[in-house]
């Protein structure tokens, strides 16, 4: 269930990047509109960096990081923190990760270019 949720993620972050910068590179919409795209885009990149950092601490001897997906883990044996990755598709939680911080980022560029584009 974690697999589709990470998928289903990267391809509406993937799609919502796309479409928007379709529109706003079509004719009608001025250099302005791209450079928010381009600044927004590398804000959301940043942002998902940022959520990629965040660490939790599931249990007192277990701590994930990442959010909304896990990236890594940590266990604590014999005093000492041990971590790293948490599974073997290990790129698609950063991808879906990054996926989340570009769309959340892009949304109010996307929903804006709907109504501009429809006041020609």
């Amino acid at each position: 269930m974690l697999f589709t949720k990470e998928i289903i993620c990267v391809l509406l972050g993937g799609w919502l990047v796309a479409s928007t910068y379709y529109r706003v590179t079509r004719k009608g919409f001025g250099r302005g509109w791209r450079d928010w795209f381009i600044l927004l885009t590398i804000v959301g990149m940043l942002l998902a960096f940022r959520l990629m950092g965040i660490r939790n601490l599931v249990t007192p001897t277990e701590r994930a990081y990442g959010v909304p997906f896990v990236i890594a883990g940590g266990l604590l044996t014999d005093g000492k923190w041990a971590d790293g990755g948490v599974g073997l598709y290990m790129p698609l939680p950063f991808l879906a990760n990054l996926a989340f911080g570009i769309a959340v980022c892009l949304l109010p560029l996307a929903v804006l270019s709907i109504f501009r584009k429809d006041q020609k």
